[in-house]
This record gives C-alpha cells, sequence and structure tokens, in this order.
C-alpha cells in the first residue's frame, strides 16, 4: 500500500506491505505532494528482525524499517531523530532525555499529573528541526506508551536525568553531556549525513539550554525540575474527584 504522511512539515510516501504501519501513521495522512519517499524490502525486514533482541513480527519490524529510512533522509532536511520525552507547557517545549529505563517517562507523566497545563507531545522519538530555533514535532512513533498529540512546540531546554535518591538540577555546559546527547540520536547510516547530524547536535546545544536532573520518583523531583526549568512556583493542580 502506499500513501503520503507529514512528518515536521515533511510530506512523504510510505510504501509499505502491512496495515500495522498505515494504521499506526493515519493521523499523520495528507493530500500534499511528498518530498520523498520510502520502501522498505524484505531484506530490510529481515535485518530488522536479526538485529533486534525481541525477534518482533514482520508488521512491526516493518515500521521500524519505515521509520528508520525516514531517519536516514532527516539530516539533509536539518532534521533529526532524538531519543527523549517532550512535554510542552505554555507553549515551551522541554525535551526529558535518558537510556532506556531511567524514568524519563515516569517523570513526564508526574508533570501531567500535578501540573495544570502540561501535554506530552511526544514520549519517546520526535522529530527536531534544528535551524534558526529548534522545533520538536510529534510523530506516531512515540513508544510503548504512544504518548503523542500531533503537534509541535519551540523547544526551550534539553535535561538529562539521572536516577538518584535525592532531587536536585543544574544547568550545564555542552562539553559535561555531550557524549550522553550523542548517545541518545539516531546516526546515520551514509557518512556525509552522519557528518551532517553531528553539525546539527552542535547548532542544537548552542541554541537550547542543557540541564542535568538527578531525581527520584516523587512529585518533589517535578517541583525541582518545574520551578528550575520554568522560573514559576511551583503549585500542584488540584486533584481529581
Amino acid at each position: 500500500m502506499r500513501f503520503n504522511v507529514n512528518f515536521a512539515e515533511l510530506n512523504i510516501e510510505i510504501n509499505c506491505k502491512f496495515n500495522y504501519t498505515y494504521n499506526l501513521c493515519k493521523d499523520y495522512f495528507t493530500d500534499e505532494k511528498a518530498q520523498f519517499s520510502v520502501a522498505p524490502s524484505d531484506e530490510d525486514i529481515d535485518k530488522e528482525i536479526d538485529i533486534s533482541p525481541f525477534r518482533p513480527r514482520r508488521d512491526y519490524a516493518e515500521s521500524i524499517c519505515v521509520y528508520r529510512q525516514i531517519s536516514e533522509k532527516m539530516p539533509i532536511y536539518n532534521r533529526i531523530i532524538f531519543h527523549g520525552a517532550v512535554i510542552s507547557y505554555k507553549n515551551n517545549g522541554y525535551i526529558f532525555t535518558a537510556p532506556s529505563g531511567t524514568g524519563k517517562t515516569t517523570h513526564i507523566s508526574l508533570w501531567t499529573k500535578y501540573i495544570d497545563g502540561v501535554e506530552i507531545v511526544n514520549g519517546d522519538k520526535p522529530l527536531l528541526r534544528i535551524e534558526n530555533g529548534v522545533t520538536a514535532y510529534a510523530t506516531p512513533y512515540a513508544g510503548k506508551e504512544g504518548y503523542e498529540n500531533h503537534s509541535s512546540v519551540d523547544v526551550k531546554g534539553i535535561i538529562l536525568i539521572k536516577r538518584a535518591e535525592n532531587n536536585r538540577i543544574r544547568r550545564v555546559k555542552s562539553g559535561e553531556i555531550l557524549t550522553q546527547l550523542m548517545a541518545q540520536l539516531y546516526l546515520p547510516e551514509d557518512a556525509e549525513a552522519t557528518i551532517k547530524t553531528l553539525d546539527l547536535l552542535d547548532s542544537l546545544v548552542k541554541q537550547v539550554p542543557l540541564y542535568v536532573l538527578e531525581c527520584n520518583i516523587s512529585e518533589e523531583a517535578v517541583k525541582t525540575s518545574f520551578e528550575e526549568l520554568t522560573g514559576e512556583e511551583y503549585i500542584a493542580k488540584p486533584e481529581e474527584v
């Protein structure tokens, strides 16, 4: 099957064999002319299954192949795939990033629980457009929870989460966490695209404030990060009855 989607203000033609990808992307369909196309082969799907420790079904593996092929082309358009969870508060975006299992999804869920006006733009693999400013875009590739709201937001901070007993947040220079941020990027197989990706990362860290958040899983952790990032006093929203 063939259909067009709009991801991060780019129109992309997707050619796939299974309904899984079609259903995953249906909220992003567009009738606009595609700027490029992707079409995973059977060999691509086989390879994706082989490299995954989870041995996914073929239809799911095809969806990953689709996003991988899209990711390969993104640097051409000043965009990158970044592993992180993006929230929006008063039209300001904050990206919480960390290795899988550290607690970034739990932390952003606590923001939505305790703070009025917080929305989750994307819970796992947003697209970032890096030009004059940085914008994060939702995609349907949003982790097992499926947290995404088909929107975009200007990024005002990137926060590296580290698990700790006590909560504190501090602003850091890029050199302190650059290695960890690189680990959260999708690096294309093409050498020129990889170089462009690293150039975009350099532009990203020059434009967006960087933080390290040491935290546990608690309301206090939310208060700590919220007040530093927004400059506002933390006031928890009323509990739902």
